[in-house]
């Protein structure tokens, strides 16, 4: 439930916008890299996360497996087609393990490949 100016509840299926946080990144070779920093007094949950390449490095096959990362654990895998996008959308936020720590994508080793990463996610109090 939420509350409008005059303090009345009402049902909102969205947040408002203090509470969505986009993050991008650049995975580049088979380096990881902080999608966004861990914030103290939230939980970041992702709602909705893109991958790009145009990369034809393995032509016809999956180009790069792509860890999304919180606190040591792999919360989801991503296989990517050379020269694709990928778009994956979360019905129910994928979950934050732990708060204040930031979330990281990391890719197989591939020479000569960048990947484009971007994100909305969802500040949670957690209550």
């Amino acid at each position: 439930m939420k509350h409008n100016a005059e303090g009345k509840e009402f049902m909102g299926f969205h947040e408002v916008r203090g509470a969505v946080v986009t993050a991008n990144a650049t995975l580049s070779n088979g380096t990881a890299a902080t999608l966004v920093a861990g914030d103290a007094d939230y939980f970041l949950d992702i709602q909705e996360i893109t991958f790009s390449t145009g990369s034809t490095a393995a032509l016809g096959t999956s180009l790069a497996g792509i860890d999304i990362i919180n606190d040591g654990t792999i919360v989801r895998h991503v296989d990517l087609l050379d020269g694709g996008l990928e778009q994956l959308t979360f019905d129910i936020p994928l979950k934050q393990i732990t708060k204040g720590t930031p979330w990281i994508v990391d890719m197989d080793d591939v020479s000569s490949t960048t990947v484009q990463i971007g994100a909305t996610l969802i500040k949670d109090c957690g209550k």
